[in-house]
């Protein structure tokens, strides 16, 4: 007897039919339930890589922040130390800067477990600066490793050099975390392709911070510093001392004020020539620079005069430190053209604040006066203001 089902009929053949439809139901149910889970997965990736991209543009406006309001270089290797592990926490790294000289490049910053085997290696050693773009390598062995890795520790790495204005400023590394060779550890995961562009990106935008900040150094050093001897000019000294001036008045504090002339400095010029006046003045810059206290300002206060601030120095100190120095600038050798300049002496003037007078100018005047006196009554001596 046939048995009907809704309006289908199955005979006694029909059971196989009816299995089969069965069968093909739950299969396409299956089908939909993983296109389903194939779906959310999807958007969950895509939430997790817009959540993700967002954290990155926040950290990268605040470092960019930060890089915006440091004051110098050094300042900018800190920062970037700091966020560079916020933008790949599961990776190892360090900041190589390449030096004036361009025979080395030098570590300033490294954060993580990783780290390169040397602080300092030459340009050569890393394939990145080589060529000028970025160099993934991987756990030796595996591919082109940069020499300046750690060789007794395999892992996968990523060099960017960093680049300004078409020269090359150092390196951006970044490393997974290391395993022994021969402990049959399990490789790392690779750097993924949008995290090795996050770095390059990075590493362009660090480049010109610290491109930026160099330049602004230079101006600032060529505004503030004599060219010649390298130490702070006229401008920077009259600056400083209206700051010292004011700190010393409140803090009810002393400043020695020690003012300084080569003796015969012409007679050296015309005799020798400018060349062989330039190496003295030079040298004697480098004694003083040597030689002043952490605090003290060395400056060339104009032609062969040097101008030396002693804050919080009492005027008994001060004369002390010009005999000192005028002593040693006695025992000065100065080679030019494989002969010796010399003997060079000085003529120093001393005075203080506030014994001297109240505002700088008027102390200025004053060891003005009294290095005028010391020239005046037979040089190489140290005369104290009146």
């Amino acid at each position: 007897m046939p048995l009907e089902i809704g309006t289908r009929l199955i005979t006694e053949g029909g059971q196989a039919v009816r299995v089969q439809g069965i069968g093909r139901d739950v299969t396409e149910r299956r089908q939909a339930e993983t296109a389903v889970e194939d779906a959310n997965r999807k958007l969950t990736d895509w939430v997790n890589e817009l959540e993700e991209r967002g954290r990155q543009a926040s950290l990268h406006s605040e470092m960019s922040d930060l890089l915006q309001s440091c004051l110098t270089v050094e300042e900018a290797y800190t920062v970037i130390g700091a966020f560079m592990p916020k933008f790949f926490p599961s990776r190892s790294g360090a900041l190589g800067v390449l030096s004036a000289s361009r025979n080395h490049v030098a570590i300033v910053a490294q954060w993580g477990n990783s780290s390169p085997s040397d602080r300092a290696f030459p340009p050569d050693q890393c394939w990145a600066l080589r060529r000028g773009r970025a160099h993934p390598g991987e756990a030796p062995g595996n591919g082109i490793v940069c020499g300046h890795l750690n060789a007794s520790q395999s892992t996968d790495s990523l060099c960017v050099p960093m680049m300004a204005h078409g020269e090359p400023l150092g390196i951006l590394h970044l490393a997974g975390d290391p395993f022994q060779v021969g402990e049959g550890s399990r490789m790392p995961e690779p750097l993924h392709v949008s995290r090795q562009q996050l770095a390059v990106t990075l590493a362009e935008h660090c480049s010109l911070a610290l491109a930026n900040l160099r330049l602004r150094e230079t101006l600032r050093n060529q505004s503030i510093l004599d060219p010649l001897t390298g130490l702070f000019n006229r401008r920077c000294m009259e600056e400083t001392l209206e700051l010292e001036f004011a700190r010393a008045t409140r803090g009810h504090r002393s400043i020695g004020i020690i003012m300084m002339d080569i003796d015969h400095f012409k007679r050296l010029n015309d005799s020798l020539g400018h060349e062989a006046g330039d190496e003295v003045l030079r040298a004697l810059a480098d004694l003083l620079r040597s030689r002043v206290r952490e605090g003290d300002i060395a400056c060339r206060y104009g032609g062969e005069e040097f101008v030396l601030i002693l804050p919080e120095a009492s005027l008994d100190l001060a004369r002390a430190r010009a005999e000192e120095l005028r002593e040693q600038v006695k025992r000065l050798l100065v080679p030019y053209r494989d002969q010796l300049d010399g003997p060079v002496s000085v003529s120093v003037g001393v005075a203080a604040f506030p014994g001297h007078g109240k505002t700088a100018p008027m102390v200025l005047r004053a060891v003005d006066a009294a290095l005028y006196r010391a020239k005046a009554e037979g040089r190489d001596q140290v005369k104290v203001a009146e």
